[in-house]
């Protein structure tokens, strides 16, 4: 029972400052200032009296509210710098198509055995490639994929070709794939 008179108590308090207070000059009587005005007349604006009513009082701010708090400040980013230029936008499969051109030159080494897993691996990634390319880096894609397919035939016996031939011919594909891409 004292926790809801305590409640009670609580909210009438806060309506108390909250809610408007009546105004702190009475009502006229009935019957007075029926009659003429005995001074200047109060709506002419030269002759017009200040209001020399008191303000209603406000509740002074407590001495809590007066004092200095701190300012919390949200950290800002660092302002960016120079932006680092952006690489020219290149056609739909290039990035890939050349990512395994650069593979295939690194991991082809000087054995029979190495060439013919880097054709092996550089025919399958680029017959990934093709598949998002367009235009023509989807013909030099599939250029390159018909060469690096023939590289791995001739490597393991199954064709008996060029293989000096047939690396000259990629490697003028992969430059024409160069090409193509940095015309963009």
């Amino acid at each position: 029972m004292g926790a809801i008179a305590g409640v009670v108590a609580t909210v009438l308090t806060l309506l108390t400052y909250v809610l408007p207070r009546e105004p702190a000059v009475p009502a006229p009587a009935p019957g007075a200032g029926a009659g003429p005005s005995p001074g200047p007349d109060p709506t002419s604006p030269t002759q017009a009296r200040p209001d020399r009513t008191p303000p209603d009082r406000t509740t002074t701010p407590t001495a809590d509210a007066t004092k200095d708090h701190p300012v919390t400040r949200t950290p800002r980013p660092p302002a960016p710098g120079r932006l680092p230029s952006l690489a020219p936008l290149r056609p739909a499969g290039c990035e890939e198509a050349l990512a395994v051109v650069d593979r295939f030159y690194r991991t082809s080494g000087s054995t029979r055995q190495s060439r013919q897993a880097a054709a092996t691996t550089a025919y399958q990634g680029m017959m990934g490639a093709s598949l998002q390319a367009e235009g023509g880096v989807y013909q030099a894609t599939v250029a390159l994929s018909q060469d690096f397919s023939e590289l791995r035939f001739i490597l393991s016996g199954m064709v008996a070709s060029d293989y000096e031939v047939v690396q000259a011919r990629t490697d003028r594909d992969a430059q024409h794939l160069r090409d193509v891409c940095d015309a963009g």
